[in-house]
């Protein structure tokens, strides 16, 4: 049986990019991701907006290695970091708190400090 490789050239850099950092600065956050997003596409998570209001603080700053979608309503300001958005989570997120990449996110906080990784 053929084994079938991730074809997103985005996707792996990021993994690579994010396994690489991990193991070099020591940050079992980032190895962590790298290894949920290395999954098949069918085991990636989906998180709608009503479950990150639901498990979230205000404040809190999460990591979603997979989409976010967009049914439910946001009513804390919470930073969410995420592989893909849909048009509408991000604007619903926005309003209140703030989106960002995965790579902004490792740039933004490279020691993974108070940083959950959502779903998945």
């Amino acid at each position: 049986m053929k084994k079938i490789r991730k074809t997103n050239p985005n996707l792996m850099v990021l993994i690579e990019g994010l396994r690489d950092r991990g193991y070099q600065e020591n940050v079992p956050l980032w190895v962590s991701l790298s290894k949920r997003m290395s999954k098949p596409t069918r085991h990636q998570c989906e998180v709608n907006i009503s479950k990150i209001n639901r498990f979230t603080k205000d404040g809190d700053t999460i990591v979603v290695p997979g989409k976010v979608l967009g049914s439910g309503e946001l009513d804390h300001k919470v930073t969410v970091a995420a592989f893909k958005f849909s048009d509408k989570a991000k604007v619903k997120i926005d309003k209140v708190g703030e989106t960002l990449t995965i790579n902004e996110l490792v740039e933004k906080n490279p020691k993974g400090s108070n940083i959950r990784i959502f779903g998945g």
